[in-house]
């Protein structure tokens, strides 16, 4: 019964961070503004206070809220207050500029949430996903720059019939065929030695790859796709632009 609850519980100061989280996302509860009071949370949602005040810690763990005495919590510069920034003006601002991608059509299937990335996707093995495989070309050039690896959630699977017909990347799909809007990317950069021989590559096991994993969010914060983007070593760079936050 304890256990029971404790789940009851979890899920419902999840739906309460959800909600938050995505009125924050879409602005209404601007940057400055306070968030209504425990007391009125706990009466908008009909949880307890000890669920609000959780919901409300995992806000200030995103970086999306902090406390100010006599204010309340409040709502901070998106992704929390950092001392530098790194700013884009959209999502293509995160792929590499130019750069052709070509997806394999008949190789995008159906499937049910893979064991080897399970961890990467934040799925349950009962999941379904839409794979693609691709690869990505720099202009001009017939060797690839990375291999592409992406499972789209199911409920946007239909990309799938526009793939080799429509140009740009799936987000983008997901976007113009179901009318959503990617809130928010999450990226991640690692590096590794491959266990098998990549063919499309054309690297041998043995070889140090880098990986790009970025995880595209709806405004309601669920997950649209996870791609995975894979580099040999010696064609990788990245850069970016630090400027300190004016007080």
């Amino acid at each position: 019964m304890i256990a029971t609850a404790e789940k009851g519980e979890d899920r419902l100061h999840q739906m309460v961070l959800k909600a938050l989280r995505t009125e924050i996302l879409r602005g209404l509860h601007p940057v400055g503004a306070a968030l209504p009071s425990e007391a009125t949370l706990v009466a908008r949602f009909g949880v307890s206070r000890h669920t609000v005040r959780e919901a409300l810690r995992q806000l200030r763990e995103l970086g999306l809220v902090e406390p100010r005495q006599g204010f309340g919590t409040v709502v901070t510069q998106q992704g929390g207050p950092q001392p530098y920034v790194h700013r884009v003006s959209s999502i293509s601002d995160l792929h590499d500029f130019g750069v052709e991608s070509r997806y394999f059509g008949d190789s995008a299937t159906l499937i049910k949430t893979p064991p080897s990335v399970a961890p990467h996707l934040h799925a349950t093995d009962a999941q379904s996903w839409l794979r693609i495989d691709g690869l990505r070309y720099a202009p001009g050039d017939d060797v690839p720059l990375c291999e592409v690896e992406i499972f789209v959630a199911a409920q946007f699977a239909g990309v799938g019939r526009l793939l080799g017909k429509q140009s740009g990347p799936i987000y983008a799909l997901i976007e113009l065929i179901y009318g959503e809007s990617i809130g928010d990317v999450e990226q991640f950069v690692r590096a590794f030695k491959l266990e098998a021989p990549s063919h499309a590559l054309k690297l041998p096991a043995g070889e140090t790859v880098i990986e790009i994993r970025r995880v595209y969010h709806t405004l309601d914060g669920d997950t649209a796709e996870v791609t995975f983007n894979r580099y040999p070593a010696d064609r990788f760079s990245m850069s970016m632009h630090l400027r300190r936050m004016k007080a």
